[in-house]
C-alpha cells in the first residue's frame, strides 16, 4: 500500500512535469531536474531504536534515480550517494551530510552536495525524510536539491530491538531547483 501511494506519488509528479506549457518549460541552463522515481536503501549506525531524547547516528544511503524529467537529455538517470549523521529514531529527528549524484550519461559531472534532513513519523505511520540543501560543485553547482525518501520498511519491532532498525529502502524523489 505504501509503495502503491509513493508510486502514485511519483508519476503525479512526473505527469505534472510533463503536463506543464512549453512556454512555461525552463531553457536548458535553468537547470531543472526532477527524478520522482527512484529507490534508496538506507544503514544507520547504531540503528534507529524509540529512544528518547534521539541518539546520535551515521546514516550512509545509497540508490537509483529515474528516469528523471529534465530539461536536457544528460539528466535522464543516475545513482546518488550521501552519508551523514544526527540525533534519530524510528519516531524523527534531523541529519546534516554531504551526497553525490553520479548522472548515468558519461558526458556530465557528479553533482556534489550538502544537506540538511528532518525524518518525521507522518500519521499514516509511513517514515519520510525530507533533505534540502545546495549543489556544492558539478553540474546544478549553485542550485537546490530537494530529496525525499519514503522509508517504507520500517520495522516497529526492530525499533523495540536492542539493536534497533539498522536497515531500511524505499522511493526516493529527487529535484533540482
Amino acid at each position: 500500500m505504501r509503495t502503491a501511494l509513493a508510486l502514485t506519488t511519483g508519476l503525479l509528479a512526473l505527469g505534472t512535469c510533463l503536463a506543464a506549457p512549453a512556454s512555461a518549460a525552463p531553457a536548458a541552463e535553468d537547470g531543472l531536474v526532477s527524478c520522482p522515481l527512484g529507490v534508496q536503501n538506507t544503514s544507520y549506525t547504531p540503528g534507529l531504536t524509540l529512544t528518547t531524547p534521539a541518539p546520535h547516528v551515521e546514516v550512509d544511503s545509497s540508490g537509483t534515480l529515474g528516469p528523471c524529467v529534465s530539461t536536457d537529455l544528460g539528466h535522464t538517470g543516475g545513482t546518488y550517494e550521501f552519508e551523514g549523521s544526527g540525533n534519530l529514531n524510528c519516531l524523527g529527528g534531523g541529519s546534516a551530510g554531504t551526497g553525490r549524484i553520479t548522472w548515468s550519461d558519461p558526458g556530465t559531472v557528479p553533482s556534489r552536495f550538502t544537506y540538511t534532513g528532518t525524518l518525521a513519523l507522518r500519521p499514516n505511520g509511513t517514515t519520510v525524510l525530507v533533505a534540502t540543501g545546495p549543489v556544492t560543485s558539478g553540474d546544478y553547482a549553485g542550485r537546490t536539491i530537494v530529496s525525499t525518501i519514503v522509508i517504507t520498511s520500517t520495522d516497529l519491532l526492530a525499533c523495540a530491538s536492542p539493536s534497533g532498525l539498522t536497515s531500511a529502502s524505499g522511493p526516493f524523489l529527487v529535484t533540482v531547483l
